[in-house]
């Protein structure tokens, strides 16, 4: 009898467990079909398949992350954008954000900081640093050189 009462317990605390409010379809992304998706590598900057909340103050139709990019450099309160596609009668959207938020894995978004945030931090015409040997280390062996 304790025996019934235990594998009822494990069984009723086995469907408490799955039961946490979050179907299956909620978590799943759709399939894209890489032989009609017309998007290419991600552009320099871009965080692809990555959402931004947070802030967003601004949304408009979308046509390619790079559009999005340009809108949100033009605007001197845009600190960062998220460009969603199109997904079943959803269009594709540009959302413009005031702020940087927490990033979400997304399959469907592109996201990154605005271009003029970029320039602020590294410059508007950054180069890479030039990169030092350590005192008492034999100089690299280019090739060329």
């Amino acid at each position: 009898m304790r025996f019934a009462l235990m594998i009822a317990a494990a069984a009723f605390l086995g469907l408490a467990a799955s039961a946490d409010g979050v179907g299956s379809k909620a978590v799943t992304a759709p399939a894209l079909d890489p032989l009609t998706a017309t998007d290419g590598p991600a552009a320099p900057g871009h965080e692809r398949y990555k959402y931004r909340h947070g802030a967003t103050y601004k949304v408009d139709a979308g046509s390619t992350p790079l559009a999005c990019e340009a809108a949100c450099g033009s605007e001197d309160s845009c600190q960062a954008w998220s460009f969603v596609e199109a997904y079943g009668d959803s269009a594709a959207r540009c959302e413009l954000k005031a702020g940087g938020g927490k990033i979400e894995e997304n399959l469907l978004a592109t996201s990154a900081v605005s271009p003029r945030t970029d320039d602020l931090i590294w410059g508007k015409d950054a180069e890479p640093a030039p990169t030092e040997t350590l005192a008492g280390e034999p100089e690299p062996d280019v090739p060329g050189n």
